[in-house]
């Protein structure tokens, strides 16, 4: 839409974002979501649960969000901010980056190791549930530049959003938490907010974060008997999760147990294989 205006408009457009970034402002319908609601299922019927709500922000926002979006990357990157094991919502960091380590450290302790267990955890609505003051508050810790503080915390206020049903929209309903679905913003604000978390684990060299998915790789011991591996594997995991239940509960992010899952790979070898195939 931008590319078919006039050339003389874009002068006049970027005047009016100099101007809206210096006063950190926001136009209150740039913070207005259409929202729709697609059914996940084949119930005729959908509950809540079944459906998949999909926002559409204006187009102008969008642009001044990839606006401030291309300062704040420089300030992250200039400060290293996202830790190595991060991956998602940066540049030069895409899925297969993150699956490559998270195979190469596998294969490794499959090496020296009969096995390797994996703990693949989910948030719960992860970027719905995003405490926004939290964010804020990790930001300030970090030494953020107080013109992009005052910029993200006005970005967040009084957001609205109105479900579109075949062309009949509802009353605006005011969003009082999370990432803006549908923003490029969102998602950078969710990996800032979580970029402490492999500080929480025992071993953070051997956690794997996705965006709002991690995945904890165990390595046993070289020296242990399997037994003793056993015993030791269950005994981080366990404190590991207790750290990881502590950092969800203060800061406000519920995990997602249905769909956290613990994954033991490994290798048979081939004198088990020569028995195994003995009594076929």
């Amino acid at each position: 839409m931008i590319k078919l205006l006039p050339e003389h408009y874009h002068a006049l457009l970027t005047q009016a974002y100099n101007d809206l970034f210096r006063n950190a402002q926001w136009g209150k319908e740039w913070k207005t979501a259409r929202t729709i609601c697609l059914n996940k299922s084949e119930n005729p019927a959908p509950t809540t649960d079944q459906l998949r709500p999909i926002s559409m922000l204006p187009t102008f926002s969008k642009i001044y969000e990839r606006l401030f979006l291309t300062r704040f990357n420089s300030w992250t990157t200039r400060m290293n901010i996202l830790p190595a094991q991060q991956s998602g919502a940066r540049s030069h960091q895409a899925t297969t980056s993150r699956v490559n380590c998270l195979l190469e450290q596998v294969t490794q302790s499959l090496r020296y190791n009969s096995f390797t267990p994996v703990v693949y955890i989910d948030f719960l609505q992860a970027f719905d549930k995003l405490w926004q003051q939290g964010l804020l508050l990790k930001l300030y810790r970090l030494n953020c530049p107080a013109s992009y503080l005052v910029w993200i915390a006005h970005y967040f206020s009084d957001r609205t959003l109105k479900i579109d049903y075949g062309g009949v929209e509802s009353a605006l309903v005011n969003v009082e938490r999370g990432a803006p679905q549908g923003s490029c913003l969102g998602p950078v604000m969710y990996v800032i907010a979580r970029h402490d978390i492999p500080q929480c684990f025992e071993h953070p060299t051997q956690v794997h974060a996705y965006v709002d998915d991690i995945a904890l790789v165990y390595i046993p011991s070289i020296h242990l008997k399997f037994s003793s591996k056993a015993v030791e594997i269950e005994e981080r995991i366990n404190n590991d999760m207790t750290e990881l239940l502590n950092y969800a509960d203060k800061w406000h992010q519920p995990l997602n147990p249905n769909k956290t899952e613990f994954v033991v790979y490994h290798k048979i070898s081939s004198r088990r294989k020569a028995i195994a195939s003995q009594y076929d």
